[in-house]
């Protein structure tokens, strides 16, 4: 019978050469270990350069400023690197952050995206063995402005934060309304109207009496309170002195003036008052309560009382920004005109399109998209009346202001909201776009959001 120790030599044999494939594998998985963390670093960095890059350009509009904004961001979070931009960061052979704005991959090549890729040659332990000394690993991401659906964001903590009275009705399909508000009747419909939006989410509670509806039904209560959604930086406001710098155009002939500091500015006759473009100080009030136009060029204006007009002459309010001490009330029954105009108001605000009213904010700038700005001191009230054929495109920012809405037919507004309360009332319609998802995505108030 053979002898089982003539067998031994080879079981050693054997042991021994699976132990080095063993061996084999095990260094091979530290490495792949290794690898793996190194993916993970990177990828922080990579998220963190997108974001910053396309916060930067979203404010700046700067490809140059993203990137040095990109690179900050990477070395901020532990990655030291050279950066480049408008590069695929290919064939590199140390660290490096390549940032694209537009992207140059995948599904958003287009302006307001920023794209970081991350590329670092990571060094390898057992794999040397194998004349492998290290791998290329790679990071990318990008980032940009997303669609913010929220439109209406009503941030009393008490009382009836969104009402609705009459037959008028509220509607807004295709974006939130958040009702801060911990009252049972948070949000009130009262008459045959209704509330309308894609998505309802009360702090509290809601009511209605009548015959009208809210929808979805039910909305979502019991949500947390929605925050701010925006924090704008207020204006420096100039000052300048003028003893005896009134203008008051009386008659029916034209008058034309030129930027400065002026005490008062009024029209009240037939005739049309002309400011040049420019900046202007007027310390008083600044009234058209004739039956003669006032055109405002473009500049800035600093009224330290208030902006009033009212008669049946058209109004043209040119690009910039409108600073009022007092109170803004545009009611006169001509045509309300106003491109690429930031009111930020001290006072009440009133404005009335009896006539023909088509009012927008800047598209660019510090104050991209903000129609009209009050600041959180200013409770004064603000009221919108509009009608059918009415064109009004912003953000109303008034967190502690209570906002009216008045619908004398359709009323079609392309607005975002921020307000201490918002009340709806007449026998109208005011439908509401998306202003910062549909009409302006490059708004403070469009969320950036990792889209790859």
């Amino acid at each position: 019978m053979k002898s089982f120790k003539e067998d031994s030599g080879q079981t050693l044999v054997i042991v021994a050469l699976c132990m080095t494939v063993l061996l084999g594998f095990m260094a091979m998985a530290v490495d792949v270990g290794f690898v793996f963390q190194a993916k993970r670093n990177m990828q922080v960095v990579a998220d963190a350069a997108a974001v910053a890059g396309a916060l930067d350009y979203k404010y700046n509009s700067s490809t140059a400023s993203a990137k040095t904004a990109a690179c900050a961001a990477g070395a901020a979070n532990g990655l030291s690197a050279t950066c480049t931009a408008n590069s695929q960061c290919s064939g590199v052979s140390s660290t490096t952050i390549c940032v694209n704005d537009p992207p140059l991959n995948g599904y958003h090549e287009s302006t307001g995206y920023t794209e970081a890729i991350v590329v670092e040659p990571t060094p390898t332990f057992f794999m040397r063995m194998f004349h492998i000394s290290s791998l290329t690993v790679k990071a990318r991401a990008v980032a940009g402005s997303g669609a913010n659906n929220g439109c209406l964001w009503a941030l009393s903590k008490s009382g009836k934060d969104v009402s609705v009275t009459g037959s008028g009705s509220i509607s807004a399909p295709n974006c939130e309304i958040y009702d801060d508000s911990s009252a049972s009747n948070a949000m009130s419909l009262t008459g045959s109207g209704s509330i309308t939006a894609k998505q309802i989410g009360i702090v509290g509670g809601y009511s209605v009496t009548g015959s009208g509806h809210i929808s979805p039904n039910p909305p979502t209560t019991g949500i947390g309170p929605a925050a701010d959604p925006l924090n704008p930086t207020a204006p420096t406001i100039p000052t300048g002195t003028c003893t005896s710098c009134s203008v008051s155009n009386t008659g029916s002939s034209d008058k034309t003036i030129d930027p400065g500091t002026y005490s008062s500015i009024s029209n009240t006759g037939s005739g049309k008052l002309t400011l040049n473009a420019g900046d202007y100080i007027i310390t008083g009030d600044l009234t058209n309560t004739g039956s003669g136009s006032l055109i405002l060029g473009a500049g800035n204006y600093t009224i330290g009382g208030n902006f009033k007009t009212t008669g049946s002459g058209a109004v043209t309010i040119g690009s910039g920004l409108y600073t009022v001490g007092g109170n803004l009330s545009l009611t006169g029954s001509g045509a309300l005109t106003g491109s690429s105009v930031t009111f930020y108001t001290l006072g009440s605000d009133t404005i009335t399109g009896s006539g023909n009213m088509n009012l927008s904010a800047p598209t660019s700038g510090p104050y991209n998209g903000m129609l009209i700005y009050q600041p959180l001191s200013n409770t004064s009230a603000m009221a919108l009346t509009g009608s059918g054929g009415d064109s009004v495109k912003g953000i109303l920012y008034a967190p502690g202001a209570p906002v009216t809405l008045t619908g004398s037919g359709s009323m079609n507004v392309s607005l975002d909201m921020i307000v201490d309360t918002l009340k709806v009332t007449g026998s109208g319609s005011v439908n509401v776009t998306n202003y910062a998802a549909v009409t302006n995505t490059n708004t403070a108030l469009s969320k950036l959001v990792m889209v790859e």
